[in-house]
C-alpha cells in the first residue's frame, strides 16, 4: 500500500536504489532525487517527501516555499520540484505521478513549475492532462564571439548538416554577419547612470522593491532578505550590479554569471554570461540590459543568455540587440495560483519571472 512519508536520512539508501531503477529506465542523470536530501542554502524553506511501498521507494518530491506578490498581496507558493515517479518507467506504478501531484496540492494549493526542458516529458504532459496552464519563458541570446560560438555551441552542433553549416558560417563571413545584425538591433540607453559592484542587497533593494512590486502581475519575493539568500555575498559567482540615475537612487539592479563551461551538453566549453535576474523602475530596464551586458562583454564571455516574461524586460533586450530563440523553460501554475492571472494570457505578460526563480541557475 502506498504511503507518502517525509525524507529522512533512514530513506537515502532506497532513495539511491530508486535512483539507480530510473537512471536503467533512461532516467537523465541530472534528474535524480537527492541522495541524501540537499540541506544547503534555502534548505529550512523545503519539504522533502516519498511515496513508499513497504521499504522500497516508488516515487518522490519536493517542495520550495516561497513569498509571492500579486499587485499588492503577498501569497504563500510552492515551486513543485523534482517529481518523480517509478510509474514513467514500469506500467505497474501507473498512478504514482497523479499521486504526488495530489499530495503535493494537499500541503500547497499555489504550486507551480518552472522548467521542465521539454513537453514530451512525462512530468509535463502530467501536467497538461490536469489543464494546467503552460506559457514559454522568452530564451533571449547575444553572441560576443560570434566564430567561437559557431565552432562550439553544442547543442547544435550534434545535427551534421548543422555542424557542416556552423563551420562553413565561422570560416566565412558568417560572423560578420551575426555582428553586423546584433549591431543594427543595438539601441544604447539616453546617458549613463552610475554603476556598482556590490557584495549584497541593502536596504536600497527594499526601496525598489516597494516601488515596484505592484507594477507586476506575479513574482517572487525580492526584498534584500530573500535576495541575500538567494545569491549569497561568500558565493563570488554572482556579479551584482546596482544600476542609478544619481548616486543616491537605485533605478534598478541585476545579477550575472561568467562562467567556463567544460563539455557542457549544451554550450560544450564556450565562457556563457546569463543574466539571471534584474529589477527595476518602469522605464529604466533598457539601462540596466545595457549596464550588465556591458560588464559582461568586459569578462569576456563568448555568449550571453537571459530568460523573460515581462513585457518591458523582453522589450529591453531587443532593443540591446539580443535575438531569441526556441525555449526549453516553461511557466506552469496550478489552476489554483493561475486564477491569480485571470484572464491568464493576458496578464502572464505581466509576470517576471527569471533564471533566478524556480530552482535558480543551476547548471550555469
Amino acid at each position: 500500500m502506498l504511503q507518502f512519508v517525509p525524507y529522512t536520512r533512514q530513506w537515502t539508501q532506497s532513495v539511491c536504489e530508486f535512483n539507480q531503477r530510473m537512471l536503467s529506465g533512461g532516467l537523465e542523470r541530472e534528474l535524480c532525487f537527492p541522495c541524501p536530501p540537499d540541506i544547503s542554502n534555502g534548505g529550512s524553506n523545503r519539504e522533502y517527501f516519498l511515496a513508499v511501498d513497504g521499504s522500497q521507494v516508488r516515487g518522490a518530491y519536493f517542495l520550495t516555499r516561497e513569498r509571492w506578490a500579486s499587485r499588492r498581496d503577498n501569497h504563500e507558493v510552492c515551486n513543485f520540484r523534482l517529481p518523480l515517479s517509478e510509474g514513467f518507467i514500469d506500467c505497474r506504478y501507473r498512478g504514482i505521478g497523479k499521486a504526488l501531484l495530489q499530495h503535493a496540492l494537499s500541503r500547497c494549493p499555489s504550486l507551480y513549475c518552472l522548467g521542465l526542458g521539454h513537453k514530451n516529458r512525462p512530468l509535463p504532459q502530467m501536467l497538461l492532462r490536469q489543464n494546467w496552464p503552460m506559457m514559454k519563458t522568452a530564451f533571449y541570446f547575444r553572441f560576443v564571439h560570434p566564430r567561437q560560438v559557431l565552432r562550439d555551441l553544442a547543442w547544435l552542433r550534434t545535427d551534421p548538416r548543422l555542424r557542416l553549416a556552423m563551420d562553413a558560417a565561422a570560416l566565412s563571413g558568417g560572423a560578420v554577419g551575426i555582428r553586423a545584425l546584433q549591431w543594427l538591433r543595438t539601441q544604447k540607453p539616453a546617458g549613463q547612470g552610475p554603476l556598482a559592484c556590490v557584495r549584497d542587497f541593502g536596504d536600497w533593494a527594499d526601496v525598489l522593491w516597494d516601488r515596484v512590486r505592484c507594477d507586476y502581475s506575479l513574482l517572487a519575493d525580492r526584498t534584500s532578505a530573500a535576495l541575500n539568500l538567494r545569491y549569497p555575498k561568500d558565493d563570488p559567482r554572482f556579479l551584482k550590479l546596482a544600476v542609478g540615475s544619481t548616486s543616491k537612487t537605485t533605478t534598478g539592479w541585476a545579477v550575472a554569471l561568467a562562467t567556463t563551461m567544460n563539455g557542457h551538453r549544451h554550450f560544450g566549453n564556450l565562457r556563457v554570461g546569463t543574466i539571471v535576474d534584474c529589477l527595476a523602475l518602469p522605464g529604466e530596464e533598457h539601462r540596466v540590459i545595457h549596464a550588465a551586458t556591458e560588464v559582461l562583454e568586459e569578462r569576456d564571455v563568448d555568449l550571453i543568455v537571459s530568460n523573460q516574461t515581462h513585457r518591458n524586460w523582453c522589450a529591453a533586450f531587443d532593443r540591446c540587440g539580443y535575438l531569441s530563440g526556441p525555449t526549453n523553460r516553461f511557466f506552469t501554475p496550478s489552476p489554483d495560483l493561475a486564477r491569480l492571472l485571470d484572464p491568464f494570457e493576458q496578464k502572464f505578460q505581466l509576470t517576471h519571472l527569471t533564471r533566478g526563480d524556480g530552482a535558480g541557475p543551476i547548471h550555469l
